[in-house]
């Protein structure tokens, strides 16, 4: 005996929990249903679907779908936790309604502003959500997340976010240094340039990397103070104090001081300087080809015994000694010559120092801003225009850095690709491998590739590079800005490398000579 199992009926107006696999997709003006979209799926396997989707019984008795074509789809592929997804019928439109009504639902649909979205993250946490669950729930990415409840937590950046248009992501620099009344002036100075405002994660690492090295100086300054040494205090510290070192001052009859009485002098005390080491390099480093790694330099704490006090001390600069009489004679001349010559040496090197440091405290905090942004610019679904000729250059040319990651491999591109496994990032060899797979479509394929090229690149790049910018490095910065990348100013020298030798118009903070951070006696 058989059985047979009626077709459902369904009533216009009501809605029903459907399988998603039952229901069939009708024709839509929309093409592009967005299926590599991961943060959605993940909402859709995690919640389900919220807003119901439009069908229409067809001749066979089925549902066919009008509106929501992309939930069902998805809902189809990944699943709900009920299994099913909320129907609403509605009549069978004519051709010309059903064009229109998808016209209309998909060209003037509105993205949630970033507000509400904070909002809401706010109020998810209000009533005890955790951030993890937060992340599950609505399937925003977790930057975002703490993004929003890094701004909720600050009134000011909130009210500066609303009044101003800021980004969730522009809002969350100023709430990360509400506590910091100089960081924030500097980064309203910066918001208010509107030439200055692109590069606002720029300044904020820059912010972020001074504050780490000042809480390593004082901790350094605390160690050597409980060794007894008498550590001068950072606001009592100018730079003609900087310049009265032991070593550059002399006595009445010219003579240096001996060491051994550099702590016993009237006015002694310790400067600690910031400085800046090479290791020297290892013959173990060689890469195949006989080149050797670019040595990159050490950051080390450095203490300078001064006299504060040299007149007291009876002391005075080499440079600044008075001369013996109103009338020099002939010899004295010559040598009063030597030693202006000599000086004015001395403060263009170190003029050119200061530069050098400084620069280089510059490129390692675009180093982190830039690496962020490839990881954005490496998701995009589309190919970003010119990357087939990059990756050409790179190829035919033979660039070096592309040639040493080929040999040696991809040391940055699982980071550049987020890559990880249980939060812990890939070998070169497991995410070359998962970039290859990935490449599932052409331009997929081609952006991968692109990703190669760049992480090699970043992987042999360092403070070197703005210093002796070749036309690659020109061709990567150009291509980076060309499609979006904010370059701050010392990687802007990469692209007018002719003028590598001139001071960029502003630095985003004090001198590197005055990395010289200093520390009160008690």
């Amino acid at each position: 005996m058989s059985t047979t199992t009626e077709a459902p009926v369904y009533e216009v107006g009501r809605v029903y929990e459907v399988a998603p696999g039952d229901l069939r997709i009708g024709t839509n003006v929309r093409k592009d249903t967005r299926p590599d979209a991961k943060d959605f799926a993940a909402s859709v396997r995690s919640r389900g679907v919220i807003v119901a989707i439009d069908a229409h019984v067809d001749e066979a008795g089925g549902l066919s779908v009008l509106r929501g074509q992309r939930r069902a789809l998805v809902a189809a592929q990944v699943g709900t936790p009920s299994g099913t997804v909320p129907v609403r019928v509605v009549a069978a439109p004519d051709e010309a309604d059903r064009i229109t009504d998808q016209l209309v639902e998909n060209l003037h649909r509105a993205d949630m502003h970033e507000r509400e979205a904070r909002e809401g993250v706010e109020q998810l946490a209000l009533l005890g959500v955790s951030v993890a669950q937060i992340v599950k729930r609505t399937a925003l990415p977790r930057p975002v997340v703490d993004a929003a409840l890094s701004v909720a937590g600050h009134q000011a950046s909130k009210d500066r976010m609303d009044a101003q248009g800021m980004t969730l992501d522009q809002a969350a620099i100023f709430a990360e240094f509400e506590d910091d009344p100089d960081a924030v002036a500097t980064l309203e100075s910066a918001w208010e340039n509107r030439w200055e405002r692109p590069r606002l994660a720029h300044i904020a690492q820059r912010l972020r990397d001074e504050r780490d090295e000042r809480t390593a100086l004082l901790a350094e300054v605390e160690r050597l103070r409980a060794e007894g040494l008498p550590v001068l205090d950072p606001a009592d510290v100018t730079p003609a104090v900087r310049r009265l070192a032991f070593e550059d001052l002399r006595d009445k009859d010219g003579q240096p001081v001996p060491v051994e009485q550099w702590a016993s002098t009237p006015g002694a005390g310790v400067v600690v300087t910031v400085d800046w080491q090479e290791d020297d390099e290892d013959e173990d480093s060689d890469d195949e080809d006989g080149d050797r790694e670019p040595a990159e330099p050490r950051k080390v704490f450095v203490p300078v015994w001064v006299c504060t006090d040299p007149s007291s001390a009876g002391l005075h600069h080499r440079w600044d000694g008075p001369p013996p009489s109103d009338t020099l004679p002939a010899d004295d001349d010559e040598r009063a010559a030597r030693e202006q010559a000599e000086q004015a040496r001395r403060e263009a090197e170190s003029a050119e120092r200061r530069r050098v440091l400084a620069n280089n405290a510059a490129w390692r905090s675009a180093e982190v801003v830039r690496r962020q942004w490839l990881v954005g610019l490496l998701t995009r679904r589309q190919v970003p225009k010119g990357a087939e000729a990059l990756i050409a250059r790179a190829l035919l040319e033979r660039q070096h850095s592309l040639s040493h990651a080929l040999s040696n491999g991809h040391e940055l591109l699982g980071d550049l690709l987020g890559l990880r496994t249980e939060h812990r990032a890939l070998f070169p060899s497991q995410a070359a491998a998962r970039a290859l797979t990935q490449a599932t479509t052409p331009a997929a394929a081609t952006v991968r590739t692109l990703a190669v090229v760049l992480a090699a690149w970043e992987a042999r790049s360092g403070v070197h590079t703005w210093r002796n910018p070749g036309p690659y490095d020109a061709a990567i910065m150009a291509a980076l800005v060309g499609w979006g990348y904010p370059a701050s100013e010392v990687e802007q020298i990469l692209t007018t490398p002719d003028e590598d030798d001139q001071e960029p118009e502003r630095q985003e903070s004090s001198d590197a000579a005055d990395e010289t951070a200093v520390v009160a006696a008690d």
